[in-house]
């Protein structure tokens, strides 16, 4: 548990009052049964002794058959209540870390986010965060009844048929605890982590198969990917069939194990009265119960360790840096953006892809970095929109250090649209929306108008022209000018655009930057480009210094 135990600390703190409440139910569970099996047991051998005395006008039915009634009661009471906040406070801990995730990735530079956007760590993700539901509720719960049934299973015992009794019926117990964990050793945790990667590698593979499945057909490389995602469901298949051997030794050594203690009650206390001895075999027998719910988290403790493991390195407390929100609009003094001795490297990088930039851009003007492929111009742009820091050098937004913006205020102040810009199925009413919630269709139409969009969507269903996944259903050229669009209904004070004419004829993509200009007349423009006709609009270019080959 030492692996699992930094996650089981953060779940814990993010609801340790519910955390606490749940853990107590869990305890209560095992404690009612016993009492209840034990008690129902001393009953039923007690009132048949004296119906067979001739004591049944004597012998008192009420209270036992009051406090029994009771117990079910509480035990059913308590087993509702454990379900109910168990799973309250692993939402609530989900809920926190998720949000812990999307922090710390809210953080990470183009490279690392360009990384998790894939679909295999998409997929891994998803998979870690499922797999940590199961902790509380399969494992720590679980482990916190087993203790209780068998400290408070022996004490009882102790009590009421004495210490040999007790320390047989625990010790068997506790040897088949011991034996379950044998089983669910590092043989077991190894073929957890395999069925795990196979059902992973399943997942990504036909995803992937199925969204290249044109292109892989037409290639004749479809076969090739179905055999590995055969491949795939054969490993997932061998591990499961390992896990299903260990899971029927486990049930083996369950049942072994309350048929032992049993037997040791009927041995050690063979000179018990009928009515404690039977008491004496039920509390045997429903100690079994807390074991058996403990296996599963046990069986699935290797794919629980692997997602800890995995979510560990993201889930620590990163503090924001950028303090109280940022002055009014009207208080700004300086230029939109000012760059000092700015370069960049690639991520994870330490060299400089280009000299130390130094320049202004007001608002209304049109800067244009020219530069071949490969020179750092869309890493620049991401360091300017403040989703990477520079390798050296200052950048400043509106007359502040970039990186004393607040994150919502700088989101609304920059707006990049870079080369493959993310769209999402649904209308194209829908996708502007994610930008504008409040915009009017008027307003929306406007938008598509000036980047020449609207004409080509208007005789196809307009705004409500359905899109499929990733804007399947557009070209390439009319799904970036639908980010343009929207890049227009933010209303930026800093516009960056990378390649925002790729895929566009000259006449298109002139009309395109002039809409632009027009539909956001104060806002400062950066543009990255490798067209000469994108050049000739902005009032300044920049040509970075190489490095010397």
């Amino acid at each position: 548990m030492t692996r699992l135990a930094p996650l089981i600390r953060e779940m814990r703190a993010a609801a340790p009052r519910r955390f606490a409440a749940a853990a107590l139910l869990t305890a209560l569970v095992p404690l009612a049964g016993m009492a209840l099996m034990g008690l129902s047991g001393w009953f039923i051998a007690a009132s048949a002794i004296a119906g067979l005395a001739g004591l049944g006008q004597v012998f008192d039915f009420l209270r036992p058959s009051a406090v029994i009634r009771l117990l079910t009661l509480g035990r059913s009471a308590s087993r509702y209540g454990e379900r109910l906040t168990g799973h309250d406070a692993t939402l609530r801990a989900l809920e926190a870390l998720r949000l812990r995730l999307y922090a710390t990735m809210r953080r990470a530079g183009p490279g690392e986010l360009a990384r998790l956007h894939s679909a295999q760590a998409l997929n891994r993700l998803t998979a870690d965060v499922e797999a940590a539901e199961g902790l509380l509720i399969r494992l720590v719960f679980p482990a916190i009844a087993t203790a209780v049934a068998l400290v408070a299973g022996g004490a009882g015992l102790w009590l009421t048929a004495g210490g040999v009794v007790a320390l047989a019926v625990v010790a068997v117990h506790a040897a088949t605890v011991a034996v379950l964990l044998r089983l669910a050793g590092q043989g077991p945790r190894n073929q957890a982590r395999r069925h795990e990667a196979a059902l992973q590698d399943i997942r990504a593979r036909t995803a992937e198969t199925l969204s290249l499945r044109a292109d892989l057909l037409m290639q004749g490389r479809l076969p090739t990917h179905l055999a590995r995602i055969r491949d795939a469901v054969t490993r997932a298949e061998a591990a499961r069939a390992a896990l299903d051997r260990c899971e029927r030794l486990a049930g083996l050594a369950l049942s072994a194990g309350a048929a032992l203690a049993v037997a040791a009650v009927l041995i050690a206390g063979r000179r018990l009265e009928a009515p404690w001895l039977l008491l004496s075999v039920l509390v045997a027998l429903s100690m079994s119960e807390a074991p058996r719910l403990l296996w599963r988290g046990l069986a699935e403790r290797g794919r629980i360790e692997l997602a800890a493991r995995r979510l560990a390195p993201k889930i620590p407390a990163v503090p924001d840096a950028r303090p109280a929100p940022a002055p009014h609009p009207g208080t700004y003094a300086g230029p939109v953006l000012r760059l000092d001795g700015v370069t960049v490297a690639r991520p994870g990088g330490r060299t400089a892809l280009f000299a130390p930039l130094d320049l202004t851009v007001g608002r209304g003007a049109v800067l244009g970095i020219e530069a071949p492929s490969g020179a750092g111009k869309s890493t620049l742009l991401a360091a300017i929109a403040g989703l990477a820091p520079p390798l050296v050098g200052r950048i400043g937004l509106l007359g502040q250090p970039l990186a004393a913006w607040p994150e919502a205020a700088l989101r609304d102040r920059v707006t990049l649209v870079p080369q493959c810009p993310a769209l999402i199925g649904g209308t194209i009413r829908e996708n502007l929306a994610l930008v504008a919630p409040d915009a009017t269709a008027a307003r929306m139409r406007a938008a598509l108008d000036h980047v020449a969009l609207w004409p080509a969507l208007a005789p196809r269903g307009g705004l409500d022209l359905p899109l499929g996944e990733r804007g399947a259903g557009l070209s390439g050229g009319e799904q970036r000018r639908l980010a343009l669009a929207r890049a227009i209904l933010r209303r930026p004070d800093l516009l960056l655009l990378d390649e925002p004419t790729a895929g566009l004829d000259a006449a298109t993509a002139e009309a395109v930057l002039a809409g632009i200009r027009a539909a956001l007349p104060q806002a400062a423009i950066v543009i990255v480009s490798h067209r000469t006709g994108d050049m000739a609009g902005p009032g300044q270019i920049v040509r970075p210094t190489l490095p010397q080959v």
